[in-house]
């Protein structure tokens, strides 16, 4: 007779099951921010090479015109007082530059970047087909996504944009306040005198390379302008349109396509402005420097923002893109945010 030897089969113990359980899970937290990292690491290079190919755009169409784009189609005419279109931006102007030669030949610039920007056909839905278009060189993979506007939510054309012109440290956002003799309302007086800018960018009008005598490589050209986390705007700052425009945050208001050095980089949404109405008062200016104060500073979203932690990255007019810290000295950061005021930057100071 056979015998048979009976061996028992010895599983895991609990102990030891949750001890396995325990190092994969304590492996995956060692692991989880160096994969984080490494993605962002991958979008900051996407958002540096965005810049650069905007760079690009801008030095080939100063090279084919002899002057850069204004940052706005849009403002009252200093001369006429009169309304000049269209509020189109250097977003829009740059695109053949850009190898986006048929979204520019879809846009119609003799009507705006939406409304209806004083036509009997609505510019809106006019444009939208071209201005609908998604350019991925405009849009910083750190930045939230957009949903763009249905039909039935508005006829404009909005496609999501994470870079912003340069405007410098004037109060040039108050556009409304240029013709002298006029009173608009909003702080403007009848004597006042069109405010220029000193930065690159501004409302209806155009700079020269010869006018950046700071050097193209001291000179802020464009920076990032991200969506905020929880931003109470389904869609804002697009590639086609720079312009002042509301928000549906009950008395706050903000711009797009273009944006100031005034506060600090990456300040949060200001919900409640100076005074609480539109302009603030510590904005309204006479061809001064903004009134830098607590107010300014924090005014998020008139200044320049990012989505990366500790900074945001900015193109400078030699073509070079830079992440200047959020701690940045503001007078350093002011300084490199104009075009000819003849400030000695050190080259160690951001």
């Amino acid at each position: 007779m056979s015998s048979y030897v009976v061996r028992s089969r010895r599983g895991f113990t609990l102990i030891e099951l949750l001890v396995v359980i325990a190092i994969i899970a304590v492996l995956i937290a060692l692991l989880l921010p160096a994969v984080q990292a490494a993605r962002e690491a991958a979008r900051r290079a996407q958002c540096v090479n965005n810049l650069k190919q905007i760079g690009l755009g801008l030095a080939n169409y100063e090279s084919q015109t002899s002057r850069y784009p204004a940052g706005s189609q849009r403002g009252d005419d200093p001369v006429t007082c009169g309304w000049s279109t269209t509020g189109i931006s250097l977003f829009a102007m740059i695109l053949p530059q850009i190898e986006q030669q048929s979204v520019y030949n879809s846009i119609n610039f003799w009507f705006g970047s939406g409304g209806g920007a004083g036509t009997a056909m609505p510019a809106g839905i006019t444009q939208r087909t071209a201005l609908i278009s998604q350019i991925n060189a405009y849009i910083c993979p750190s930045d939230p996504g957009q949903t763009p506007f249905t039909l039935s939510e508005s006829q404009n054309g909005y496609a999501q944009s994470s870079y912003a012109g340069m405007m410098g440290r004037l109060d040039t956002i108050h556009w409304y306040c240029g013709c002298p003799g006029a009173n608009y309302g909003y702080g403007c007086s009848g004597s006042n005198t069109w405010i220029p800018n000193d930065g690159m960018f501004w409302y209806a009008s155009s700079v020269s390379l010869a006018s950046i005598t700071d050097g193209t490589s001291n000179t802020i050209f464009v920076g990032e302008f991200a969506r905020f986390k929880n931003d109470p705007d389904k869609i804002f700052n697009t590639w086609s349109r720079a312009e002042w425009f509301g928000s549906n945050y009950p008395g706050a208001s903000r711009i797009q396509g273009m944006s100031t050095s005034a506060p600090k980089i990456n300040a949060k949404f200001a919900t409640t402005e100076p005074g609480g109405s539109w302009p603030p008062a510590s904005w309204l200016g006479t061809g001064v420097p903004i009134v830098r104060n607590q107010a300014t500073l924090n005014d998020g979203q008139f200044g320049f923002r990012s989505q990366h932690p500790g900074g945001a990255n900015f193109l400078f007019g030699d073509g070079s893109v830079k992440f200047l810290k959020e701690s940045i000295n503001m007078d350093t950061y002011q300084a490199l945010s104009t075009r000819a005021m003849g400030e000695v930057i050190s080259a160690d100071s951001y």
